[in-house]
């Protein structure tokens, strides 16, 4: 993650040692190598995420030859920061800052239970909803919606024994399949609730001002240029269900057509795509993905 970036970007560089420096690992070292067990435990994982995010986006500017003109911006769950940061809302250091603490007391919450999450393709909201109240009913663990991700694509979080209850469910209401996902707790959910009354604290710390441009709101899926909004948002999401299909659709009738994902991999190109099946979404990660994405957006706009 970010190596390539990294090379061809002094300014990419200086994020990644912006990261060591703030959480005292070496960041930049284990998205190059690893080991997996080590930087996927969320408290490493959500700073190495935002970093490269940051990276990709400092790596856009240089090829654009000045600052990303976007007519507003999201970011799914912890890529929320980096996408704050990227519409003038908070500085590189604030978002990283900000990253490393929230990463840190989600890692110490989900040491306190035994969480997953897992994907349920195939069904809806409306009969998911329903499912994960009558599982979490009789008190033995809960278990609720954690992202509204695509049509058929949702994700449950919560306690273990709960999560099987929901998922036996899911399969008798005809769910196409139902997938666990390697996580190292269960976030967007209940468990995460001291993690969120704490990260509150700190977010009310922080210097956040007026975006540039709109941000769509995780828990809302609605924009907002209100830094008030904004400090709310970021503790109230930590608990709350993503709503990113919903946030595509609300970037869509601002009049984005083009949505370019700044960060490692290609998962929000995939899920914007079964969204809107029109728009341009194309992956930004690397210095030959950015090339890319800027030369297919111009050949469509030509």
């Amino acid at each position: 993650m970010g190596v390539a970036l990294r090379a061809a970007s002094a300014r990419a560089d200086a994020i990644f040692k912006l990261a060591e420096q703030i959480s005292g690992q070496p960041i930049g070292t284990l998205c190059a190598e690893g080991p997996l067990d080590k930087l996927t435990r969320t408290d490493i994982a959500q700073i190495a995420v935002v970093a490269t995010s940051l990276a990709a986006a400092a790596r856009l500017e240089e090829a654009l030859g000045g600052p990303i003109s976007a007519i507003a911006v999201a970011g799914h769950s912890v890529g929320e920061l980096a996408a704050l940061c990227v519409a003038g809302a908070i500085s590189a250091e604030t978002a990283l800052a900000l990253v490393h603490e929230r990463g840190t007391l989600m890692q110490r919450d989900s040491a306190a239970c035994d969480g997953t999450m897992v994907a349920v393709l195939g069904l809806d909201a409306d009969i998911l909803d329903p499912i994960c109240r009558e599982a979490s009913k009789d008190g033995d663990g809960q278990v609720q919606i954690a992202n509204l991700n695509a049509p058929g694509q949702i994700i449950l979080s919560g306690d273990r024994s709960a999560i099987e209850r929901a998922s036996r469910a899911a399969k008798d209401a005809g769910a196409r399949r139902i997938m666990a996902l390697t996580v190292g707790g269960p976030f967007h959910s209940i468990y995460m609730s001291e993690a969120a009354a704490d990260f509150a604290r700190s977010v009310a710390k922080a210097d956040i001002r007026a975006p540039k441009v709109p941000v769509v709101l995780n828990a809302t899926a609605q924009p907002s240029v209100d830094p008030d909004d904004l400090r709310a948002e970021l503790a109230t999401q930590i608990t709350s269900a993503v709503r990113w299909d919903e946030s595509i659709r609300s970037m869509a009738r601002l009049g984005c057509t083009s949505l370019l994902e700044l960060g490692p991999g290609e998962v929000l190109t995939g899920m914007t795509k079964r969204i809107l099946p029109d728009a341009r979404a194309v992956p930004v990660g690397s210095p030959e993905a950015i090339e890319h994405a800027l030369a297919t957006i111009a050949s469509s706009t030509s």
